[in-house]
Formats: C-alpha cells, structure tokens, sequence
C-alpha cells in the first residue's frame, strides 16, 4: 500500500494538470489607470506591442509565446514603458 502511495505522490508531483493558467500582472501609474499596454516580459524573456497590433493581439502573442512552468502556470508582467519612464 505503501508503494502504491508513493507512485501516486510522484504521478502528482510530475504531471502538468490538464488546464494551463495565465497569470497577468498589470503594472499602472497613478493618473494612467487605463493607459493600455505596450510592453510584456517573464522570467527570461520580453515582448514589445508592434505597431498596429491591438493589446489583446499582444497579450495573446506574449502568452503564446511563454512556456508553463511545472505547474501549467504562466506568469506575465505588463506595462506602459512610456508612462513608467515618465514616472521615474
């Protein structure tokens, strides 16, 4: 019974589960709540919106793009770098 056990904590613990998640931070300025975006980066990587492209075509391009982690999870960071720059 005990065996059995551990295959089960291992299957677990190495299977992905079925459904990813995207997990996206929006990073705003004060006064620029609805500013949209232009800039998406992860843990290793960055996406800048081409011209033309809508936000939710960006969104989906970065999202694409980016590999789950062992958990199925994507976590993305999005910003306005225009409005970030002007703030600091």
């Amino acid at each position: 019974m005990q065996n059995l056990e551990k295959r089960i904590a291992t299957l677990e613990t190495t299977n992905p589960p079925a459904e990813e998640l995207t997990i996206i931070r929006r990073i705003v300025c004060p006064g620029h709540l609805e500013a949209e975006i232009n800039h998406i980066r992860d843990d290793g990587s960055e996406w800048t919106r081409q011209p033309g492209e809508t936000e939710d075509a960006f969104i989906e391009r970065a999202d694409s793009d980016t590999p789950p982690n062992k958990h199925g999870i994507k976590r993305l960071i999005a910003s306005n770098m225009e409005l970030h720059r002007a703030d600091h």
